[in-house]
C-alpha cells in the first residue's frame, strides 16, 4: 500500500476535525495544537483550504471554520450514497417511535463516524454528534466486523474466543449490544441478569451484503431485562432490513429474519 502524501493526511485531519465541531471556529493555534501539526503547516493547509472554499476564515477574529464549498460535496455524497438518506429518514422515525437517540454510523477506514443523529437528547448513555469518530477497534465495530474479515480487526484481542462469540452473536441476532462499564460486550443475552446498554446497533448493508451503515441506538435506562434489550435490538434490525431492502441492498442470512 502507497504511503499518503503527509500534506494530503493533513489535509484530511483538518477537515475531520472541523466536521466534528461544526458550529464552532478555531484560531490558527487552536488547530495546529489539537491536530499536533506545526504551525507553519497548518498555516499552508488553512491557506489552501481557504482559496478552495473548503474553509473560512473570520476577517476580525481570525478564526476558521467550515467553508460551503464542503456542502456541494455533501450534497454530491448523497446523490451517489442514496442508502444514507434513507437511513436517516428510519433515524428519525425510529427516534420518535422509541425516545432515544438514534445514530446513523459508517466505518471509514480504521474509524466509524457519526453520519446523522436523530432524536432528542438523552440523561443517560453517550453524547453522539455528527462527524464524531472513533477507532475501528475490537471491541467496538462488531456490527460491522460480524459481515466482514474480521482478522485485522481481532489481531492482538485479549480474549479472541470471547470476540469470536461476539461475532457470532450479531450474526445470530443480527444486532449488536455495548454495555456501559468493562463488561463491555455481549455474546449473548441471559434471562438471569439485567443490563445496561450503552448502544445497541443493527447493520444495514449494501448490494454485495456488506454492512456499510448502522442504525445505532442510544440513551437507554439502566437495569433493562434481556427481553427489553431484544426487543430493542429486534425492532433496530428490522428498520435496518427495511432500510437495506429500499436502497437496493442485500440481506445476508438472519436468524429469525425473513430475507
Amino acid at each position: 500500500m502507497p504511503r499518503p502524501a503527509l500534506a494530503a493526511t493533513r489535509a484530511v485531519a483538518v477537515l475531520n476535525f472541523l466536521a466534528a465541531h461544526p458550529l464552532e471556529s478555531f484560531t490558527l493555534s487552536d488547530l495546529a495544537s489539537a491536530l499536533d501539526i506545526n504551525v507553519a503547516s497548518t498555516h499552508g493547509l488553512l491557506a489552501a483550504l481557504s482559496e478552495a472554499g473548503y474553509v473560512v476564515r473570520h476577517p476580525r477574529l481570525r478564526t476558521y471554520g467550515l467553508g460551503p464549498a464542503v456542502a456541494a460535496l455533501g450534497s454530491a455524497a448523497l446523490e451517489r450514497h442514496t442508502v444514507i438518506d434513507v437511513a436517516r429518514d428510519a433515524a428519525r422515525d425510529l427516534a420518535a417511535e422509541l425516545g432515544l437517540e438514534v445514530a446513523v454510523t459508517a466505518p471509514a477506514g480504521d474509524e466509524i463516524v457519526i453520519l446523522s443523529r436523530a432524536g432528542e437528547r438523552q440523561a443517560r448513555g453517550m453524547a453522539t454528534y455528527v462527524g464524531q469518530r472513533v477507532p475501528l477497534r475490537q471491541p467496538t465495530g462488531a456490527v460491522f466486523m460480524a459481515w466482514r474479515d474480521a482478522d485485522a480487526w481481532l489481531q492482538d484481542a485479549e480474549d479472541r474466543d470471547l470476540l469470536l462469540a461476539v461475532l457470532d452473536g450479531v450474526r445470530a441476532r443480527g444486532y449488536a449490544v455495548a454495555l456501559e462499564g468493562p463488561d463491555y460486550v455481549v455474546p449473548e443475552l441471559s434471562s438471569d441478569r439485567t443490563y445496561d446498554p450503552s448502544m445497541i446497533a443493527a447493520p444495514v448493508f449494501g448490494p454485495n451484503g456488506e454492512a456499510i451503515l448502522s442504525l445505532a441506538l442510544v440513551g437507554f435506562a439502566a437495569g433493562l431485562t434481556a427481553d427489553e434489550v431484544a426487543a430493542y435490538g429486534s425492532r433496530t434490525r428490522d428498520v435496518a432490513v427495511i432500510v437495506t431492502k429500499r436502497s437496493g441492498g442485500r440481506v445476508p442470512e438472519l436468524l429469525g429474519v425473513l430475507t
